[in-house]
């Protein structure tokens, strides 16, 4: 009789243990579900500019570049999880536009991701060490743990600093852009397995045009390659001629930025696609909606596909405003690249102090979102980057109306009335 009971004692007591497992786990989960790795690390104060905010608009940075970097560093890396930290930090000379386009352009991306920071030729400012402090960036390991990526021409006394914290480091030094472009290409292809099949070619003598890709290879990590008005370095030639069956070539600016000469020069190693435009407003608004798409002849192996560029074509977009002739000039607009790179992988459009340029406008119309159920509705943001003195809270506020919600259709752009006027068609 007692051994008909053995049974079901068994299986009572398997669900009271099941049971007991199953609280454990929810009261261990509800102690531990909200709770931090780690204590957040000292953050320093930034300006006060940064609180300015409308409901489509975040302002962050200030007139000093060395703020912005390390706001933007704040903004994007809590540094209180693993998910939430860097794996490295790179630090770039903040007198050199073409490193830091490369150091953005080629060290930024996964697998290192970082932040660009800023130091002096021979010093470190107080802001940038104690940032790095904060941050304790794990390592890259699969580049020996490195922990910090120096890019360009730094004095010796920033390295002993970065060793006396007991940091690992790599430095890329070259005698000019052009040999550093070669070597972080190299050391690039190493860390993906092979060289990325899409280049993007800017002019030494005229570097600007090319910055909004800069956000874009913070983004994605293809390539940065350079040419003079002169002609096209050795070291360019060498990293176009490694992309199997020839690379995709994107030229920012129209034939004044970059001669036809030398675009046909480049035709010769692959295929040259221009991405036009006579300011650097028009250029970044063109780019944001740009997408070239298709098979890649560059994939070895299988068959692989290309894709370059934002295609911002509709609403529910992340864009990042920047003012390169404000007070913090173009370091301030490339310390924002990080926002490219994490968070809500933004496009660069570039405004003036008090106005929006039209092509930066007309693009902003093409995206405005139209009205639909709140539970439907894809809603466009904007990252303002530096206080009022770079754009101001009047230009801040146009912005923050062009990226609302319209209450109807979109607007039609300038360049789509001007069709239908002359094809007879009634708006």
């Amino acid at each position: 009789m007692q051994n008909r009971y053995i049974p079901v004692l068994l299986t009572l007591a398997g669900t009271a243990l099941a049971a007991i497992i199953f609280l454990e786990g929810i009261i261990s989960h509800e102690e531990s579900g909200l709770k931090p790795e780690r204590k957040p690390g000292v953050i320093a104060p930034t300006p006060v500019d940064q609180e300015l905010a409308t409901v489509n608009t975040c302002r962050v940075g200030s007139y000093d570049p060395i703020q912005t970097a390390v706001a933007v560093s704040q903004l994007m890396y809590p540094a209180t999880e693993e998910e939430n930290s860097p794996g490295a930090v790179v630090l770039v000379n903040r007198d050199n536009l073409a490193e830091a386009m490369l150091a953005a352009s080629r060290i930024q991306h996964f697998p290192v991701n970082a932040p660009l920071l800023y130091v002096e030729r021979d010093s470190m400012p107080g802001l940038t060490r104690g940032e790095i402090l904060r941050l304790k960036p794990e390592g890259v390991m699969m580049d020996g743990n490195t922990q910090i990526y120096l890019v360009g021409n730094i004095g010796d006394p920033v390295l002993e600093e970065i060793r006396d914290l007991g940091l690992i480091l790599r430095a890329f030094k070259a005698s000019d852009p052009a040999a550093l472009s070669e070597k972080l290409d190299n050391w690039t292809s190493t860390m993906h397995g092979d060289h990325r099949n899409a280049v993007v070619i800017a002019n030494l003598d005229n570097l600007l045009p090319a910055v909004p890709s800069v956000f874009w290879n913070a983004h994605m990590g293809d390539g940065l390659a350079f040419v003079k008005n002169t002609g096209i370095p050795e070291e360019t030639k060498r990293i176009l001629n490694r992309r199997m069956n020839g690379p995709w070539i994107y030229l920012f600016g129209d034939e004044k930025v970059i001669s036809v000469h030398i675009a046909r020069e480049l035709g010769s190693y692959g295929h040259v696609i221009r991405i036009p435009g006579t300011s650097l407003s028009e250029i970044s608004a063109r780019f944001a909606g740009f997408h070239d798409t298709g098979r890649d002849w560059g994939a070895w192996i299988w068959e692989g596909s290309r894709s370059f560029g934002w295609d911002m074509n509709e609403s529910g977009h992340n864009v990042i405003c920047v003012n390169p002739d404000g007070p913090g000039g173009w370091q301030n607009v490339l310390a924002a690249a990080t926002l490219s790179h994490m968070g809500k992988h933004a496009a660069a459009l570039v405004v003036g102090r008090d106005d929006i340029p039209a092509p930066v406008a007309d693009f902003l119309r093409g995206i405005r979102p139209c009205a639909a159920l709140p539970g439907q509705q894809r809603l466009n943001h904007c990252w303002i980057v530096g206080g009022e003195d770079t754009i101001s809270r009047v230009t801040q506020a146009g912005l923050d109306h062009l990226l609302e919600n319209s209450g109807g259709i979109p607007e039609p752009r300038p360049e789509s009335k001007k069709k239908e006027k002359k094809s007879g068609k009634r708006s």
